[in-house]
């Protein structure tokens, strides 16, 4: 049966018409035009977003005047289609020409004059619909047409593929098309195929394909760069458009392009480069989103941002925020700059936030200058982005990536039950050494106590991931060599390297292949990332441009020991460095002296500078000696006084940069910024000592005393706080608590103190050696101790409860009673228990005393009844057992039994 095939009706029933017949069928052909034309513009119309019901469907057509409903006004969508209604909407829906001039069936009325006629050969030469009764050549154009037979032709008509299953109701012959329109979302799952087709459904349809077939409008387009353009669709898809000709700033054009085999135009205007936003996601730092792509070297150097293009200026007494030399990345986009600050340093309140128009585009246009006031205030608790392993064969490493910088100190990690080690790697990704992990297996990792900055504590605690260890055997391969200035070399792999076995291993060839030495490795770890300087010696030629080659040794490895196998070419191109050093900034402060910060890595030479008072313009006296130079900055520790304005002018050649031309500084003068001192205290607080004692008499707290000593002054806040101590690798229970029993200096930020934490011994539910850690104790500049801990043997705290009691299966003469945990057989006393059979008043007596069970049974224990032969007898109805007031049962640590509570045996 071929693809056109319908099921034939030799006897076809029509409508017998019997007198007033033109009457009649002038109002059914009134009926079947109206309704044809409901559905006759499909193909033009691109439906709201808000039609998602047929009814809405419909009145978003008849709203923009393209259809009608029925002649008393309603859209009647519960009413079935004919053929022929169906045949002028398949003609609309899918753009084919009206055929005039041709009868090519024999039914009833089908002459040059009736409506449908256009689109039943219209449908019939697109071969998409033919008669029901191709030997009397009948297409029953007044029939029901059946939903198989609609998804027939949109099979036909859409070109769609024939599925290799199917799960539909449609008959036989239709069962491929049915599951093919199912497939392509134009037909529900359910719907019954075998049935006539609503116009309800048919609306469905046919809006399902104008969403296949119509070219959705274009929203917007916006100019990332001068050559790409973002297009959004009103469909909310997107696409980037690559242009030929660069667009001109500031200037409205018109773009071409293809999408989806549709083609568009589109005005667009090249705004200028600018900063688009500046926002915190987290109290560690900042995202800078800027309208093109940047030249990362005009904001950063070694990932490090460079002196003077992003401030974070304190307000309101807040603590100072180090930009200079902050951590930075890129996005791929290249327009996306996320800024993390150093060390402890973290955002709480409000800052002002400027970047400065030193950064640039990757077509050298300056980003205008931009400033903004930002509120830090974050609540969110950090999570786990993702945890990772790889090995050749086995490896002891694993890698955990939280969702923002988490505080190092504190964390204690364990992988299958294993303590791991942890080391950060970056403040948002850490490694955990752990014991032999095979590649091919899954590990169960637990991180506890994971905090961020602003102090937000993972929940849960711990954390529980599973991770596992991947198989890698590839080499590693280099994925970008780019020269910084004319003296280092920087090399980007596809995943870490062994700095260690790059050492003596990368040599500089010309083009000619002449050796030009061996690079030296300036990164100290392994890393993706590696900084190359260039040979000792090395010389660029008169042009200024090196053109050679990076030989990378076969022995390069990665951490897992993968190796090139072979000599790796890489090309360079290296142009010689003749911009000379700017002065980025000078700020002063009471604790740091005079700070000269410039726009690259320099080297003091020297020469008299002069510093002059705003306000009286006279010169300041000063002691400029015993400077230090840390990469870009200068710093004069004993300049000293300075109140109010000051300018400072630097003499020609004062520093030079580390081109091979050593360019030097112009004479230059700055204005003076005094800064907010910032803490010198760098060093961590100490925990001398932990001690702990067991619960003795009334009490019933475990007492750990910690004693904590720090020369600036220690954080009374983070002493209190029960998350800065662990038991057993667990937080301390919510009603654990502390309490400060001695303090030396001020009571606020105490040099010494001893602090109790208290931690009810009913935590304790096995004897076992348990270890308690105090991690969290910090200082007032925030330096968190190194952690210190104790493993004392901790008895069980837990009473013992009776959790049942019942009848033995294995003995029906004695009763069966089970407590929370084994106790103590020689503490079981009959007067500790009062046992009823049958609600009687008298309670029954235990006889010949207390069996312990044994080997499966062990933790259960058994008694006897007196008077009571079988205790599932007939005349046994209900049984009940109660541990009296001032029961002296114990468990074997000694805990006295949970009393005054009963159980029913049955």
């Amino acid at each position: 049966m071929s693809n056109m095939s319908y099921p034939t009706k030799e006897n076809t029933k029509f409508m017998n018409v019997q007198g007033g017949e033109k009457k009649v069928m002038k109002k059914i052909l009134s009926v079947a035009l109206s309704t044809a034309m409901a559905f006759s513009m499909f193909a033009s119309v691109a439906f709201g977003e808000t039609a998602t019901t047929p009814q809405a469907k419909f009145d978003a057509l008849a709203a923009k005047g393209i259809l009608n409903g029925y002649p008393d006004g309603q859209a009647h969508l519960e009413k079935d289609l004919t053929r022929a209604e169906f045949a002028k909407i398949v003609t609309k829906l899918f753009d084919l020409t009206e055929v005039t001039g041709k009868l090519s069936y024999n039914d009833k009325g089908y002459t040059a004059t009736n409506w449908a006629v256009p689109y039943i050969e219209a449908v019939t030469a697109a071969n998409l619909m033919q008669g029901k009764d191709t030997v009397k050549g009948i297409f029953d154009y007044n029939g029901k047409v059946t939903v198989e037979e609609v998804a027939a032709v949109l099979f036909r008509a859409l070109k769609l593929e024939t599925p290799a299953t199917t799960d539909n109701s449609a008959s036989a012959w239709a069962k491929g098309y049915a599951q093919a329109v199912i497939n392509a979302g134009l037909v529900a799952q359910g719907t019954n195929f075998k049935a006539n087709a609503t116009r309800s459904l048919v609306v469905e349809a046919a809006y399902a394909v104008d969403n296949l077939t119509t070219a959705p409008a274009v929203v917007s387009a916006e100019a990332l760069s001068p050559t790409s353009v973002l297009v959004t669709f009103a469909d909310k898809t997107t696409t980037t458009v690559a242009l030929t000709t660069a667009l001109v700033e500031g200037v409205e054009q018109t773009i071409s392009f293809t999408n989806n085999g549709h083609n568009y135009t589109a005005k667009v205007t090249l705004a200028a480069p600018k900063v688009v936003s500046v926002t915190v996601p987290n109290a560690k730092q900042v995202v800078v989103t800027f309208n093109r792509a940047i030249d990362t070297s005009t904001l950063a150097s070694n990932d490090k941002l460079k002196a003077g293009v992003i401030k974070v200026i304190a307000l309101n007494n807040q603590a100072a925020i180090t930009t200079d030399g902050a951590e930075v990345s890129v996005n791929a986009a290249g327009t996306e700059a996320t800024v993390t600050f150093p060390e402890l340093q973290f955002l709480k309140g409000q800052y002002t936030v400027v970047v400065t128009d030193s950064v640039k585009t990757t077509a050298g246009t300056a980003i205008a200058s931009y400033s903004t006031l930002l509120t830090a205030a974050d609540t969110a608790a950090p999570t786990v982005a993702s945890v990772t392993a790889a090995a050749k064969a086995t490896t002891n490493k694993v890698y955990v990536k939280f969702s923002e910088p988490v505080k190092p100190a504190g964390i204690i990690a364990s992988v299958n039950g294993v303590s791991a080690t942890v080391t950060r790697e970056t403040y948002d990704t850490f490694s955990l050494t752990a014991g032999t992990l095979n590649a091919g297996s899954s590990y169960e990792v637990s991180l506890l106590n994971v905090t961020d900055f602003a102090g937000n504590q993972a929940n849960p605690n711990p954390i529980k991931a599973t991770v596992a260890v991947t198989a890698d055997t590839a080499a590693p391969t280099i994925t970008s060599v780019t020269p910084v200035g004319d003296t280092s070399i920087t090399v980007k792999f596809n995943k870490k390297v062994s700095y260690e076995s790059l050492i003596g291993n990368v040599r500089l060839l010309s083009a000619y292949g002449d050796a030009q030495g061996t690079l030296s490795v300036v990164t100290d770890k392994d890393s993706d990332t590696i900084k190359f300087n260039v040979p000792a010696g090395f010389k660029l030629p008169d042009s200024g441009t090196f053109n050679g080659n990076l030989v990378f040794g076969a022995t390069v490895r990665d951490t897992l020991g993968n190796t090139l196998g072979t000599p790796v070419t890489q090309s360079i191109t290296i142009v010689k460095d003749a911009t000379a050093p700017t002065v980025a900034s000078a700020t002063f402060s009471t604790d740091k002296g005079l700070v000269v910060t410039f726009s690259e890595d320099v080297e003091y030479v020297g020469g008299a500078l002069t510093l002059i008072k705003d306000s009286t313009g006279q010169v300041f006296s000063t002691n400029f000696s015993g400077q230090t130079v840390d990469g870009a900055k200068v710093t004069f520790p004993n300049v000293k006084g300075l109140d109010g304005g000051y300018t400072l002018r630097l003499p020609a050649g004062f520093v030079v940069d580390k081109a091979l031309a050593k360019n030097k500084l112009a004479a230059t003068t700055v204005a003076v910024t005094a800064t907010a001192a910032t803490t010198t205290d760098t060093e961590r607080p100490d925990v001398t000592s932990i001690t702990y004692a067991e619960p003795t008499g009334t009490n019933t707290e475990i007492v750990f005393t910690v004693t904590a000593t720090d020369d600036k002054g220690l954080s009374i806040a983070s002493l209190r706080d029960i998350n800065s101590y662990t038991l057993g690798s667990k937080a301390l229970p919510s009603s654990a608590y502390t309490q400060v029993i001695s303090s030396e200096g001020t009571a606020t930020s105490p040099t010494k103190a001893v602090v109790e934490v208290r931690v009810p011994k009913t935590a304790i539910s096995k004897t076992e050696p348990v270890e308690f850690i105090a991690f969290g104790v910090a200082d007032t500049a925030g330096n968190v101790t190194v952690a210190k801990n104790i493993k004392p043997v901790l008895k069980d705290g837990v009473r013992p409860t009776l959790e049942s009691a019942a009848v033995s299966t294995g003995d029906t003469s004695l009763l069966q009673l089970v407590f929370s945990e084994p106790v103590d057989v020689t503490t079981l006393k009959a007067s500790d228990f009062t046992i009823i059979v049958n609600n009687s008043s008298t309670a029954a007596t235990i006889s010949g005393g207390f069996i312990a069970g044994v080997g499966n049974d062990a933790g259960k224990y058994y008694v006897r009844l007196a008077g009571y032969s079988d205790l599932n007898a007939n005349n046994v109805n209900s049984i009940s057992v109660k541990i009296n007031v001032g029961a002296t049962i114990k468990d074997v640590a000694g805990n006295l039994i949970v009393d005054d509570k009963t159980v029913n045996a049955k």
